[in-house]
């Protein structure tokens, strides 16, 4: 504990150089977000060990930090950085926890492609290492939740690409620290599966979405599409332009050779393969298998995959088309960062972009959409719905840590388990019991009926394959009924 007056009155988003962080001293600034400043520091008294990136929350006893160290020490893998050290630094506010980690002397990975001629193999390579990373993070029971170009970091002296920012991450058995449907993530880079999943349960009270390595290899995809061609796909947002390309048998993005004649066709293919509309498609949810198909194809590629896949004399209608990404799937700018080298990705401040719409695949056989088809919502958002889908990317708007602002009302974690494989693309199975909260016999609302000591309305205008939301029971598709919810009539205290 430094109880320096010096250091006491400092504000912990603004550390000084020389300032004492524990056994850390400050030696200069590496980027701030919205929970937490990276700072690089050296260790007292062993200067000759180099420098090293020190996280140290804004927030007095912030919960996210334990969480994001816990994950990084189950993580070994040369490219992830390397957890060093973790502690509290005691100020006279609070008592702010800190993880130190190792320094890399790297830029953002879309920048860094900018400037050194990327080839169609250097992008290969580059995916495949990535892909590797999330083997390593998925195999230690966890996902990383925010897989994108400004959370790649490449080394400048070897182009060694570190997978950074783990302060979104979840593994099985941590704490919940949200109260969102969806987790921490930056919407350009969601999966159709998650925005079908808020369609679907906009109203449910107790679910929250459960990311899964389908959503980091989605994620990978969208990170990949935006290198080769400096575009984003299509926003996956229902509420987006030209979202309707991810609806199910809808035609999926552009073929990244149609915006960009350098990309080869084996890095084409494995690039749409990654933005799969059907979860089990990107290689089954196996980062392995998709990083195996990306070292294949990097060493089966012939002369022209090292060729530049922006020349220098692209015509300057292809250049101004580049250089501007959709608006609306635009990732954050990067947070000020020293000359030509950064620390793990520090948190940076994400924007709300675009996301996902599809509503047949759902986890979770204990969660359903509740009045939206009672109200004759089935396949339109109403007003509440569309004002959760921008609350939820309100939330999102802040840093890739988890973040702590809350919807209008609570929406409290029906499971802390991560799915142990992607969500399928099937209807909805009759579960064994009612839901919570679901209306229980005797049924007699506008003709209910009783399944399995549930509730249910019969929609006598489908058959399975149920579609959407609907439940399948004996050859009928069926919604569970609710009762209605009421408005609180007490006054304020």
């Amino acid at each position: 504990m430094d109880s320096s007056p010096s250091s006491q009155e400092v504000d912990p988003a603004y550390l000084p150089p020389g300032t004492r962080v524990g056994p850390w001293c400050v030696r200069g600034w590496g980027g701030r977000g919205a929970y937490g400043t990276v700072y690089r520091v050296e260790r007292e008294g062993h200067e000759q060990d180099g420098s090293f990136a020190l996280k140290l929350a804004h927030f007095s006893r912030d919960p996210r930090f334990t969480r994001e160290v816990e994950l990084l020490s189950r993580i070994q893998h040369p490219h992830v950085p390397r957890l060093k050290d973790h502690g509290v630094w005691h100020h006279r506010s609070g008592a702010f926890p800190y993880v130190v980690m190792e320094w890399i002397e790297g830029t953002p990975l879309y920048e860094w492609a900018e400037g050194h001629d990327l080839t169609g193999r250097q992008a290969l390579r580059v995916l495949a290492q990535m892909a590797r990373a999330l083997e390593a993070t998925h195999a230690a029971g966890a996902v990383h939740r925010d897989v994108k170009g400004d959370n790649i970091l490449v080394r400048l002296a070897d182009a060694h690409p570190f997978l950074t920012d783990f302060g979104a991450g979840h593994f099985r058995g941590a704490a919940t620290l949200t109260s969102r449907l969806l987790p921490p993530g930056t919407a350009a880079y969601r999966s159709p599966e998650a925005w079908a999943f808020v369609h679907a349960f906009a109203r449910h009270p107790t679910v929250h979405y459960p990311a899964s390595a389908c959503d980091d290899l989605f994620a990978l995809g969208v990170t990949a599409y935006r290198l080769v061609t400096r575009l984003y796909p299509p926003p996956t947002h229902p509420q987006e332009r030209d979202a309707e390309v991810w609806r199910e048998g809808g035609p999926g993005p552009h073929a990244p050779r149609l915006l960009n004649s350098q990309v080869g066709p084996e890095l084409d293919a494995l690039i749409l393969r990654l933005l799969s509309i059907a979860p089990v498609e990107r290689f089954n949810g196996q980062a392995r298998e998709a990083a195996e198909a990306l070292e294949q194809a990097e060493r089966s590629a012939g002369p022209e995959a090292d060729l530049p896949l922006f020349p220098r004399e692209a015509s300057s209608a292809t250049a101004a088309r580049a250089a501007s990404p959709r608006p609306a799937a635009s990732e954050p700018p990067p947070a000020p960062r020293p000359a030509r080298s950064a620390g793990p990705a520090p948190m940076r401040a994400r924007a709300p972009a675009a996301a996902p719409a599809r509503v047949r695949r759902v986890v979770l056989a204990a969660c359903v959409v509740l009045l939206a088809a009672l109200a004759g919502m089935s396949s339109h958002q109403g007003p509440q719905e569309a004002q959760l889908l921008r609350a939820t990317d309100a939330c999102e708007g802040g840093s890739a840590a988890v973040g702590d602002s809350g919807l209008d009302f609570p929406i409290a974690m029906l499971s802390t388990e991560l799915p142990d494989t992607c969500m399928p693309v099937v209807g909805l199975r009759m579960p064994d019991g009612p839901f919570p909260g679901q209306r229980t016999p005797p049924c007699s609302k506008g003709g209910e009926e009783e399944i399995r000591g549930g509730c249910w309305y019969g929609l006598r205008n489908l058959a399975p394959p149920c579609k959407d939301d609907a439940y399948e029971w004996q050859g009928a598709c069926y919604l569970p009924s609710y009762p209605p919810r009421r408005r609180s009539t007490s006054g304020s205290p």
